[in-house]
C-alpha cells in the first residue's frame, strides 16, 4: 500500500533512514525531526512495514515576481532487501500526479546519482558555485545568533534579490532552520565584518572533517573555484510554470504564439498538444483535447503550418525554461530566441 504517513507515524522511518544514509548523525537526524518532519510530507510503500519511502520538503521559490510553494524531495529510500522491485518508481508516479493535482509548477531534488532520476524526466538545472574567501582581508567572524537571526536574514535576502530570479525566500524562520542545521553537523553560521559593514555570510560544518556549506559575499570579498552539475529538476503543472516566462524587452513582436507538442511518459495530462502565447510581461498555455485531430485544426485556425509545431520532452522543456539548455528543436524554431526564460538560479539547499 502506497500511503502518506501522519505526523505521529513519520517516527517509523527512521531505521530506513540509518541504513539507507549511514553517514547521517543522531544529532543531525534529531534536527531533521525537529524542523523538517513537522511541515513535510512522507510518502511510503508498505508491505509488513515500510519498505520504501520518499520525502517531501516544502520551500517558498521566488521565480521573479511570483512566489510559488515547491517541494525539495530528499531522503528517496528502498530497504536494501526490497530493491529492484519497483517501489521506487510507484512512489515517484503517486507524488507526480498528487503535485500535478495540487497545480505544483515543479519540483526538485539533489541526486546521489544522475541516472536514477533520468527515467522519470528529471533533468539538471543547476550547477552549484563553489566560492572561497580571497584577498587578505582581516575579516571579523560573529556568529549568528538568536538577536542576529533577522539581520542575516535581511542580508541574504538582498544579496540574493540582487543576483539571482529563482531561489527559496530567507526570512527569520529560514535561517534559524539553517543555523540548526549546521549545529547539527558541529558547525556554525557566521557573519562576516570588515570593519563595521557586514560584507558576507559563511557556514561550516562536519564531524570528521570541516566542511563549507555555504559562501556567500559582496563583490570582491570571494572568487569562484569551480562549479558542479547539483539540482535536477522537473516540470510537473506546464500551464502552472509557464507564467513566468515571456517575450525579452527587445523582441521584435508584441506577441508570440507557438504551436507545442509535449512528450511526458508519466504525467499524461501534460501529453499532447498546446497553444502557448506570450508577451512582454507573461505567457500562458491552453490545451487542446477533442475527440479529433485538433492540431490540424488549431494550425488551420491560425493560419500554421505544420513546420511550425514546436515538439519537446518534457525534460527538453524543463532545462530550458529554467535557462540551463537549449534543445535543437528550439534553436531551429524560429522566433524562439525572443523567449526570455529564466536565467540565475540559485538553490544551495540540503535538505
Amino acid at each position: 500500500m502506497i500511503r502518506y504517513l501522519d505526523n505521529q507515524e513519520k517516527v517509523l522511518t527512521k531505521n530506513l533512514w540509518r541504513e539507507a544514509f549511514p553517514e547521517d548523525s543522531e544529532e543531525f537526524l534529531t534536527y531533521y525531526d525537529q524542523e523538517k518532519m513537522t511541515t513535510n510530507q512522507v510518502l511510503v510503500r508498505e508491505e509488513d512495514g515500510i519498505q520504501a519511502m520518499l520525502h517531501l520538503n516544502p520551500y517558498r521559490l521566488l521565480v521573479r515576481d511570483a512566489c510559488w510553494n515547491v517541494d525539495y524531495i530528499v531522503a528517496v529510500a528502498t530497504k536494501s532487501t526490497m530493491r529492484h522491485r519497483g517501489y521506487m518508481r510507484s512512489l515517484l508516479l503517486r507524488m507526480m500526479q498528487d503535485m500535478r493535482e495540487r497545480q505544483m509548477p515543479f519540483c526538485f531534488l539533489m541526486p546521489a546519482a544522475e541516472a536514477i532520476y533520468t527515467p522519470f524526466q528529471f533533468t539538471f538545472i543547476y550547477d552549484q558555485p563553489v566560492w572561497k574567501l580571497s584577498g587578505n582581508k582581516d575579516l571579523k567572524r560573529v556568529c549568528v545568533e538568536e538577536d542576529t537571526v533577522e539581520l542575516a536574514a535581511d542580508w541574504m535576502q538582498h544579496w540574493l534579490e540582487s543576483r539571482y530570479e529563482v531561489f527559496a525566500k530567507r526570512d527569520a524562520a529560514y535561517v534559524k532552520s539553517l543555523v540548526r542545521e549546521v549545529q547539527s553537523e558541529l558547525g556554525k553560521l557566521e557573519l562576516l565584518y570588515d570593519g563595521e559593514q557586514l560584507v558576507g555570510i559563511q557556514g561550516i560544518w562536519g564531524r570528521e572533517k570541516k566542511e563549507q556549506r555555504l559562501l556567500y559575499t559582496e563583490t570582491g570579498y570571494s572568487e569562484l573555484e569551480t562549479k558542479k552539475p547539483a539540482i535536477m529538476a522537473r516540470i510537473v503543472t506546464p500551464e502552472a510554470f509557464v507564467p513566468v516566462i515571456r517575450l525579452k524587452q527587445d523582441a521584435q513582436t508584441e506577441q508570440l504564439r507557438i504551436c507545442l507538442e509535449l512528450e511526458d511518459p508519466l504525467i499524461p495530462q501534460n501529453a499532447g498538444r498546446w497553444v502557448w502565447t506570450l508577451n512582454h510581461t507573461e505567457s500562458e498555455l491552453e490545451k487542446l483535447d477533442g475527440p479529433i485531430d485538433t492540431m490540424e485544426e488549431a494550425l488551420a485556425r491560425t493560419q500554421w503550418d505544420e513546420r511550425r509545431v514546436l515538439n519537446l520532452r518534457i525534460e527538453a522543456f524543463t532545462a530550458w525554461l529554467f535557462g540551463y539548455r537549449i534543445p535543437e528543436a528550439v534553436r531551429a524554431y524560429p522566433g524562439a530566441e525572443q523567449i526570455d526564460v529564466l536565467s540565475r538560479v540559485f538553490l544551495d539547499e540540503v535538505v
